[in-house]
């Protein structure tokens, strides 16, 4: 390994959680990750508020879940610590209007993602800080985890230190939302969207959940049961999932059967040529250039026309989510 990972990587141990208790928490939007971690801040002993947009459907689930909710610029100018967890494609236009004309001096902005920092939508005054906390999961698991006293592993990362401690905070931050009970490991900006942006597109959005429903489509069109379909190509790829997330990708070989070894190893060449290979590459080279920003800004501009298209299931897909709807729920886990 060309880094040592002990340079890079911390956990609660390295962490000063009053630094955070502190403070006074601003979390801007109360989507998938603002609710998350505005509720595990709060459980850690945080001061938070909720900043909303009016007329936010967010705005009564919020205040019935304990949180003081007011409008965006009342919590900037309220909040040490500015949390921007909303949309991407939304980010640039409420920091610019909502955000920087009431962030005063030595206050810290917290992004999740480092999207609209790499692409420079948003240029922050050099007199605040400027950090990621970053956890690497949805925020039902980063709110899950928490209550079961684990936590969902973070990305951090320091793009301006106007403090001198944005570091310590970023850990701080961390260590409240049971990031640092996995891992908190160090990044930046750069790098987490570079990567981010790749490994949704290449595997977790792209390829993984496309190959689940064309297997799905391949048996049911050789006329085999839709539900033992559904369970060997959607349900069964759990078990996979845990055995390689738990012990390791070598490792989950030697827990299957030799046949599953042999077959997986074989056909896994077919399907994943040079052609597949050099593909992967060009979708990193499209987000390294910004020309997958673009599209997407362009994409979000226009109404996402062209995403909306995707959302609408064809036959197949109605289907398969049908007896995941059915089935799911029936099912011991």
């Amino acid at each position: 390994m060309q880094q040592d990972v002990n340079d890079i990587i911390y956990f609660d141990k390295d962490a000063d959680i009053s630094l955070i208790q502190s403070k006074k928490v601003a979390i801007i939007g109360y989507g998938n990750q603002g609710r998350a971690q505005a509720l595990n801040l709060k459980d850690s002993g945080v001061k938070v508020r909720i900043g909303l947009r009016k007329k936010s459907k967010s705005l009564k689930k919020a205040q019935i879940e304990g949180f003081k909710c007011q409008d965006i610029e009342s919590v900037v100018e309220w909040g040490d610590l500015i949390c921007c967890l909303v949309p991407d494609q939304y980010m640039a236009d409420i920091y610019t209007n909502n955000i920087k004309p009431f962030l005063s001096a030595r206050k810290t902005l917290l992004f999740s993602h480092g999207y609209n920092i790499h692409y420079k939508l948003i240029k922050p005054n050099s007199d605040c800080n400027v950090i990621m906390v970053a956890p690497s999961g949805p925020g039902y698991a980063v709110r899950k985890k928490y209550k079961e006293e684990k936590g969902v592993p973070t990305l951090i990362a320091v793009d301006q230190d106007a403090t001198s401690d944005a570091l310590d905070i970023a850990l701080s931050y961390s260590k409240a939302i049971g990031g640092t009970r996995a891992c908190a490991f160090k990044s930046t900006f750069k790098e987490e969207t570079e990567t981010d942006l790749f490994g949704e597109q290449v595997i977790l959005t792209g390829s993984f959940p496309r190959m689940i429903k064309e297997s799905f489509k391949v048996l049911l069109e050789d006329g085999y049961s839709p539900v033992v379909a559904w369970f060997v190509c959607f349900y069964e790829v759990k078990n996979i999932v845990d055995l390689f997330s738990d012990k390791g990708i070598d490792d989950m070989f030697k827990m299957v059967s030799e046949t599953a070894e042999y077959g997986g190893q074989t056909r896994a060449d077919r399907l994943i040529d040079d052609d597949v290979a050099n593909e992967m590459k060009e979708i990193l080279n499209e987000i390294k250039s910004g020309e997958f920003h673009r599209e997407w800004m362009l994409e979000a501009e226009k109404g996402m026309p062209v995403l909306d298209q995707y959302r609408e299931p064809n036959q197949t897909e109605q289907l398969f989510n049908e007896l995941t709807k059915v089935l799911l729920p029936k099912i011991k886990k």
